[in-house]
């Protein structure tokens, strides 16, 4: 059958229409042109349709889809992320008591002795599994003696003045002068000191007279920052509201308004900043970001590492002149281990190296706990 098709078309111009007559292509026009347009034409064909899929036999199953993912190829399916690990448990248990009246105490690193500060100005060795005073009886300074910590070697400190005095069984007493002193803290075997001797400097000082010092911003020297010292890597911090590292040959701001209250815990690398009598504690990388950040249940008083065990506790009081709480917080994920009693009046207090034990002097009453860690 021949398919005709009538135009009717406004102007000059000659028309060639294509006509589909069974599978084979017609112009309708000039008989001349007729061949030339067939060959610039389209080419034509008629689509075959598709089988039928062959039906899936009843016990048979059908194959499962796949799972489409806009935009990425290759995209390996979602992996489920690991369940963090529990938190350990943590409490304190009361295992003696004495009265004394002293100005300060300090524990040996390991834990096997102390020190008070006796209020007749003197020095005495207190044992902490018993409770009682044991050992020396001594006078190291002119001051009155107030133990501030041990070193290493179970040396321990007192300060008064310009003056950094020691004392142990083994070296008996030692003092060294440091001009403009202004606050110390023990070091491995050896100590640093901020000083302000015409200019604001820390410097790190051995037991035979070495020194190596570095200056600081002057305003470090005008506002009695609270000092912590990174044993591992050597770099001693300070907060003043805003946090500085100091290695052996520069220093550097880490922090701007971050708190006054400082503690570095080795286990996680974090350092744990507060204001004093504030409520907010932090936990900052060494680059200064911030890691997580936790409310406390009243003003922060004080930091100090659990030892090396990876929190840090926090001295809590939600009103000094009731009793608060040593709280133990992860110093990795910002949350509670467990906690103590802090007794309201507390002056003094001091963990041994493997946050084990504790020494606390309230009124006048010096109590020994130990620190229990549950995993």
């Amino acid at each position: 059958m021949r398919l005709f098709v009538t135009i009717l078309l406004a102007g000059c111009a000659q028309v060639y229409l294509p006509v589909i007559e069974g599978d084979r292509l017609e112009i309708i026009g000039d008989p001349e042109d007729s061949a030339e347009a067939a060959e610039s034409a389209p080419s034509l064909s008629v689509k075959t349709p598709e089988a039928e899929p062959e039906p899936v036999a009843a016990d048979e199953e059908p194959p499962t889809p796949g799972v489409f993912f806009p935009d990425k190829i290759d995209v390996s399916p979602p992996v489920e992320e690991p369940e963090p690990e529990p938190l350990p448990g943590l409490s304190m248990e009361q295992t003696g008591v004495s009265y004394y009246t002293i100005n300060g105490l300090a524990i040996s690193r390991d834990g096997t002795t102390g020190m008070l500060g006796m209020s007749g100005g003197n020095s005495c060795e207190y044992n902490p599994d018993i409770a009682a005073l044991s050992g020396a009886d001594f006078t190291n300074q002119i001051c009155p003696d107030i133990p501030e910590e041990y070193d290493n070697f179970g040396r321990v400190m007192f300060l008064c003045g310009e003056v950094v005095g020691f004392w142990s069984p083994t070296w008996g007493s030692q003092n060294y002068v440091v001009p403009g002193l202004l606050d110390a803290q023990t070091r491995g075997d050896g100590f640093v000191t901020l000083e302000n001797d015409g200019s604001c400097m820390v410097s790190r000082r051995g037991h035979d007279g070495s020194v190596s010092s570095v200056v600081l911003p002057d305003e470090l020297c005008e506002t009695n920052p609270h000092i912590e010292i990174n044993e591992i890597d050597d770099i001693v911090y300070f907060a003043n509201g805003d946090l500085y590292a100091v290695t052996d040959a520069d220093y550097r701001l880490v922090a701007v308004e971050v708190g006054d209250l400082v503690a570095y815990d080795p286990a996680h690398n974090s350092l744990l900043v507060a204001w004093e009598a504030g409520s907010t504690l932090a936990a900052l990388d060494h680059s200064g970001e911030l890691k997580w950040r936790a409310e406390a249940a009243g003003g922060i008083y004080d930091l100090t590492p659990v030892g090396d065990r990876g929190a840090v506790f926090a001295l809590v009081y939600d009103d000094l002149s009731l009793p608060g709480s040593f709280v133990a917080y992860d110093a990795g994920r910002g949350e509670i281990w467990g906690e103590g009693i802090a007794w309201n009046g507390l002056i003094d207090f001091s963990i041994d190296a493997a946050g084990e034990k504790m020494l606390v002097q309230a009124g006048g009453s010096i109590y020994t706990y130990e620190i229990v860690v549950e995993e």
